[in-house]
């Protein structure tokens, strides 16, 4: 049973990472927000997780850093096609 439990976590823990980074892809990319001030309304007002340990969650982990940047490829190809 514990195994169980182990590996929800990390199930949970990647569904979590995917939305911090989907939010500050929409914050940063799409509505061109300063990356500080997106940290801090992600911090404060969506997750409550320290500014920095959102960024490293982005920027420092392979797996949501590839996710980050197959979200902006797609954004700039979906504008180039307008």
């Amino acid at each position: 049973m514990l195994l169980n439990i182990t590996m929800r976590s990390k199930e949970l823990i990647k569904k979590r990472d995917y939305a911090i980074v989907s939010k500050f892809h929409e914050l940063y990319d799409l509505k061109r927000m300063r990356i500080d001030d997106v940290l801090k309304i992600m911090s404060e007002q969506h997750f409550y997780l320290d500014e920095k340990y959102i960024y490293s969650r982005i920027f420092y982990d392979t797996d949501n850093h590839e996710y980050y940047n197959n979200l902006v490829e797609k954004n700039e190809k979906s504008t180039s096609q307008r």
